[in-house]
């Protein structure tokens, strides 16, 4: 399926092979969904899967097995209703929902509803004063369907145990769903899977650095070290991901399949060719072993895309260059489809509302690593329209003084969650100079395993994306900072004081 849908030139096309996923996967209407009625767009911003908003026809008549009648005398004697009214019915076996609504003002656009099948308590919600936006999009909207969804498709995948990475991969994102720390699955196939739609937008680049945004992500983050999941602990994963990818590349290079498409792919090819990443792993993994920091569960890719956040004003607007999912009014999201979802845990308090998407990369790992990949990140920008299609910005590093601001705000969660009183206590200068000291030692393994990850999707990637030339911007980060480190201790991991530290 999924390379079916890679190799799909036309939106007709990929059209029918979505359609075709969420007739097999979803329920209700979905069942007899037309593919040229249904809404589809595809996402930007994913750099190893492919990404595609799908969701039924905005107008119910175009929806198989749906249609509006008006409402008859009887309904009307029932539930008190009040002219305009009407019954939007779907009769399908398993979902026989029946919709009363009425625009009376006097009443508040009570909403008053009737389930055939047992799912009262799904729509309780929607009885309160003020719902006049949820009203309105049940009008042309279906109650306890999705009416959209995210369809992932994998992109290329790499190595023997391939497969073994993506059911893993799978299971953690089930569980982090139920724990309410990502968005929901709603279905799994060999190629990709169904997610759960959230109506949210990437954070912009520069966004990372405000602190109030930073300082939830620090939060969050805490979060997600704090959980305890059946996975393997050992702390691996950097070091399976590098070797594995290693070997693609080299098995490339034996087999002459390292090409590039222009003089400068050519050209940085040979570069990287004449690395030696064997010795370049090893001098690392001596000198990351003599640094001490704790292995939590670690989300790996905490990049921008990554960061979905929900606008103050109750809708999520797109950027200007094109980030955003799409405009969405979040008053309009019904109750009965988000009771057990992610949006349920946003906070009122006026504090950014975010989640983390995207484990493909979870795993337990040192929390070095973690932090420092995300502060890496800052300088990424992915939203350049053209090749290679991001930006490098020195100078949006973060200094020391937003390091610091984002490591306190990380401490002082991650030990209430390990508490038994969980209260939030300001963590000493010891801890913050240690984690510190983390994150300048695995902000070079960051640094070389995304420059592997960049030759290893290269050749074969159908995402459009400067592979090559990210590659040689991480290669290059990492080379500057092996200096660094090497003139300041020889080599060897010294502890520094806060004013000391310089990444």
């Amino acid at each position: 399926m999924a390379k079916k849908l890679q190799m799909c030139g036309t939106e007709e096309e990929m059209r029918e092979v979505a359609a075709k996923i969420c007739r097999n996967y979803l329920h209700g209407a979905w069942k007899n969904v037309d593919p040229n009625e249904m809404y589809f767009s595809k996402v930007n911003g994913g750099l190893s899967n492919f990404l595609y908003l799908v969701g039924l026809p905005e107008d119910p008549r175009k929806v198989p097995s749906y249609h509006i009648r008006e409402s008859s005398p009887e309904d009307e004697d029932k539930c008190e209703l009040k002219s305009p009214s009407f019954v939007l019915e779907e009769p399908h076996k398993n979902l026989n929902v029946l919709l009363f609504y009425s625009l009376s003002v006097e009443k508040h656009k009570k909403c008053v509803i009737s389930l055939i099948s047992g799912l009262v308590s799904a729509i309780n919600g929607f009885r309160r004063s003020g719902c006049a936006a949820t009203i309105r999009r049940l009008v042309g909207g279906w109650p306890l369907i999705r009416e959209k969804v995210l369809l992932r498709i994998y992109g290329q995948v790499h190595g023997e145990r391939a497969m073994d990475a993506i059911v893993t991969e799978s299971v953690i994102f089930t569980l982090l769903s139920e724990r309410k720390l990502g968005p929901r699955l709603y279905g799994v196939f060999s190629g990709g899977r169904i997610e759960e739609y959230i109506p949210a937008r990437p954070l912009l680049p520069k966004e990372l650095a405000d602190p109030a945004i930073s300082m939830k992500i620090a939060e969050k983050m805490a979060a997600i070290h704090s959980l305890e999941l059946p996975l393997s602990k050992d702390p691996n994963w950097i070091w399976k991901n590098c070797y594995k990818w290693l070997k693609t590349v080299k098995e490339d290079q034996a087999s002459g399949g390292l090409k590039g498409k222009n003089p400068e792919e050519e050209r940085i090819i040979k570069m990287m060719g004449a690395v030696d990443f064997d010795k370049e792993l090893k001098w690392l993994k001596k000198f990351l072993a003599t640094v001490d920091s704790p292995v939590v569960f670690c989300h790996n890719d905490m990049q921008q895309g990554n960061i979905l956040i929900f606008d103050d004003m109750g809708t999520t607007n797109q950027s200007d260059t094109g980030e955003g999912v799409e405009d969405k009014d979040l008053s309009s999201f019904e109750d009965a489809n988000t009771s057990d979802s992610i949006l349920s845990r946003m906070s009122d308090s006026g504090e950014p509302r975010m989640v983390f998407i995207d484990y493909e990369y979870c795993a337990y790992n040192y929390r070095g690593f973690d932090l420092a990949n995300h502060f890496q990140e800052w300088a990424l920008d992915y939203s350049n329209p053209v090749h290679p299609f991001y930006h490098f910005n020195e100078d949006d590093f973060p200094t020391l003084e937003q390091k610091e601001i984002f490591i306190k705000e990380y401490l002082k969660h991650y030990h209430a969650n390990l508490s038994d009183n969980k209260e939030l206590n300001p963590p000493t200068v010891d801890q913050v100079n240690q984690l510190l000291y983390e994150v300048e030692a695995y902000a070079l393994s960051s640094h070389l395993l995304w420059t592997l990850w960049s030759c290893v999707n290269a050749p074969k990637s159908q995402i459009p994306f400067g592979y090559w030339e990210y590659g040689q911007t991480r290669l290059d980060m990492y080379y500057r900072l092996k200096q660094e480190v090497i003139k300041k201790g020889n080599g060897v991991a010294q502890k520094r004081k806060i004013c000391e530290v310089d990444i």
